[in-house]
C-alpha cells in the first residue's frame, strides 16, 4: 500500500512541474513590429532600371537580434505579414534585392539597414528601412574619332572579382560592386598593306563609390593632339572626377618630332603614266601612336609647297601615299594635286609643321633624292631599305635602291606597303 502512495506523489510532481513550464513560456513578453520598405537613390536612371529588380515587394528580408543572428526569413517582402510578433529584445533589420553579382549589365543591386531598435511588451514598432543601390555605375561612350577611324574597338572594365566587356555597340549601363576598377579599351585599324594593327588604352577608378555613375569617354582625337580615356563622374552624384590617360596622337596642332616622319618612297619618272598623272611618294609614321597629317606642309625645294587639308590618320609603323592625281596608284592616297611636281634628276622633299603660317614650321624630314649615292630610275620608283627606317639612315643615298614590284599602274614600285629590300 506505501508503494502505491509513493507512486501516485510523483506523478503529481511531474504534473505540477509540467504546467508550470508551460506557464514559463506563455507569459514570456512580447511585442510586434511593422517594417516598411522604402527606396532612396541619387543616380538618374535608377528608377526606371528598377523594374530588373521587380521592385521592393520581391527584396529580401531579414530580422537579426543583437547578436547578429537571423530571427526571422523572408524571402520577399511581399510574403510578410502586416504584422511580426518578436519576444522583447533588440533587433536590427537588413534588406535588400536578391541580385547581388560581381559585374553585370542592367543589373541595380540595392540594400539597406534599419538601426538596432527594441522590442517591448505589448508595443508596435514601426521600423522604415531605405534601400540604396548598392553598385558603381559604369558607362563608355565612344567618340565619333573611334568610331569613323577603327575598324574594332572594345572596352572591358575589370574588378578584382568580374569584369564587362563594352563593345562597338554597348551603350548600357554595368553595375559593379565598389571596388578598384581597371579599364582598357582596345582599338584595331587596318594599315594601307591590309594588316591589322592594335593600340590599348588604360586608366584606373581607384575606389569607386555606390550610387555613383562613372562614364568613360574613349576618344583618338583627329584634330585635338591626344588619345584619352576620360572618366566622368555623374553630376547629379557630386563633382566631375577625370581620369587621363593619354596616349600621343599628334598632328599639326600638336608639333611632330624630327623623325617621326619619313619619305620612304618616290615615283618621280613614271613611264605606264604620264609625269602630271602618275607622280607619288611615300610617307612612314615611326612612332607607336596614330598620326593625323591635317595641316602638314609638303615642299619641293623652296619653290613648291602644298598644306594636307583634311583629316588624314596615319596608323603607327604605316605608310601613306602622297599622289598627284588620284589615277596614279590604286587604292587609298592623298592628293595633293597640280602645285608639286617631282623633277627627274632629283630635288629636296620636304615633309613640316605647319607653324603660325605654314611657312615657318619646323622640318620633320628631308631627303635630297637627287644626292651623294641615291640611284636614278625610270618607270619605277626608288625606295629605302626596309632596314634602315630611321631618320639618320634614311637620308643616305645608300640605303636606298630602285623597286623590283609591279603595281597597278604597270610600274614598279610598292606604293602604302613594305618596300622592296635592297642588295
Amino acid at each position: 500500500m506505501k508503494k502505491k502512495y509513493v507512486l501516485i506523489f510523483m506523478i503529481c510532481m511531474l504534473s505540477v512541474l509540467s504546467c508550470h513550464k508551460d506557464d514559463t513560456k506563455e507569459d514570456k513578453p512580447t511585442g510586434t513590429l511593422k517594417i516598411k520598405i522604402g527606396l532612396y537613390v541619387t543616380v538618374n536612371e535608377v528608377s526606371e532600371n528598377l523594374k530588373s529588380t521587380h521592385g521592393t515587394e520581391d527584396f529580401r528580408v531579414i530580422v537579426y537580434n543583437s547578436a547578429n543572428e537571423e530571427v526571422l526569413v523572408f524571402a520577399k517582402a511581399a510574403d510578410m505579414p502586416d504584422e511580426i510578433q518578436l519576444e522583447t529584445g533588440n533587433y536590427y533589420v537588413a534588406v535588400f534585392s536578391d541580385n547581388n553579382l560581381p559585374a553585370a549589365f542592367e543589373n541595380p543591386y540595392y540594400y539597406g539597414k534599419s538601426e538596432m531598435f527594441s522590442i517591448v511588451p505589448n508595443n508596435q514598432q514601426t521600423v522604415v528601412v531605405n534601400c540604396e543601390l548598392g553598385n558603381s555605375i559604369v558607362t563608355v561612350v565612344y567618340s565619333d574619332n573611334v568610331r569613323n577611324y577603327f575598324s574594332d574597338y572594345s572596352t572591358t572594365v575589370s574588378s578584382a572579382e568580374g569584369s564587362l566587356v563594352y563593345g562597338k555597340t554597348e551603350t548600357r549601363s554595368g553595375y559593379f560592386r565598389p571596388l578598384p576598377l581597371t579599364i582598357h579599351a582596345d582599338l584595331t585599324w587596318q594599315k594601307q598593306d591590309g594588316t591589322l594593327e592594335s593600340k590599348t588604352l588604360s586608366g584606373t577608378i581607384s575606389d569607386p563609390m555606390p550610387k555613383r555613375k562613372y562614364e568613360i569617354h574613349v576618344n583618338v582625337s583627329a584634330g585635338g593632339g591626344s588619345s584619352s580615356l576620360l572618366i566622368n563622374l555623374d553630376e547629379s552624384s557630386g563633382p566631375v572626377e577625370i581620369v587621363d590617360v593619354t596616349d600621343e596622337v599628334q598632328d599639326a596642332d600638336s608639333v611632330l618630332e624630327s623623325g617621326d616622319l619619313l619619305i620612304t618612297e618616290i615615283m618621280y619618272d613614271p613611264t605606264s603614266l604620264s609625269d602630271a598623272t602618275g607622280e607619288w611618294f611615300e610617307i612612314y609614321n615611326t612612332t607607336d601612336h596614330p598620326v593625323n597629317l591635317h595641316n602638314l606642309v609638303i615642299k619641293k625645294n623652296e619653290t613648291d609647297q602644298h598644306v594636307i587639308t583634311g583629316s588624314v590618320i596615319l596608323a603607327p609603323k604605316s605608310f601613306q601615299v602622297l599622289s598627284r592625281t588620284a589615277d596614279a596608284v590604286a587604292g587609298n592616297c592623298y592628293v595633293y594635286g597640280t602645285g608639286i611636281s617631282l623633277n627627274n634628276t632629283g630635288a629636296i622633299l620636304t615633309v613640316s609643321n605647319y607653324g603660325t603660317d605654314g611657312s615657318d614650321g619646323s622640318v620633320i624630314f628631308s631627303v635630297d633624292y637627287g644626292g651623294q649615292d641615291f640611284p636614278a630610275a625610270s618607270g619605277a620608283s626608288i625606295c629605302l631599305d626596309p632596314g634602315s627606317l630611321n631618320v639618320n639612315d634614311a637620308t643616305a643615298g645608300t640605303s636606298w635602291c630602285v623597286s623590283t614590284s609591279v603595281y597597278s599602274s604597270g610600274d614598279l614600285g610598292t606604293p602604302g606597303s613594305s618596300n622592296d629590300h635592297c642588295n
